[in-house]
């Protein structure tokens, strides 16, 4: 049996952070949100910029399909809320594999 991952990464700027604690306020709001609704994990990889910020998002599953709809599902997410006005997305990638037989 094949055991599949999906990766999301987003790069963003955050409007108006002027102190680590207004990224932090956008970011860990970002994070937990999308663990929530989306059922992913997810991590802050930086930069220590106050107006930008990496995130990451994993999830693993058994099928291809499944994991291309969680990743499509993140996706959606991120872009409704660079709609509510706290951040712009500057860059997005994505990919799904096949991580060996368990």
């Amino acid at each position: 049996m094949k055991f599949w991952v999906g990766i999301a990464l987003f790069s963003i700027r955050i409007y108006g952070a002027s102190s680590l604690k207004d990224r932090r306020h956008v970011v860990k709001s970002l994070l937990e949100r999308a663990r929530n609704r989306c059922n992913a994990s997810a991590a802050d990889l930086g930069p220590g910029a106050w107006d930008r910020a990496d995130i990451a998002f994993s999830c693993a599953g058994s099928s291809h399909q499944e994991m291309e709809q969680r990743i499509d599902q993140l996706f959606s997410f991120m872009e409704k809320r660079e709609e509510d006005g706290e951040f712009e997305l500057t860059n997005a990638s994505r990919e799904v594999f096949s991580y060996g037989d368990i």
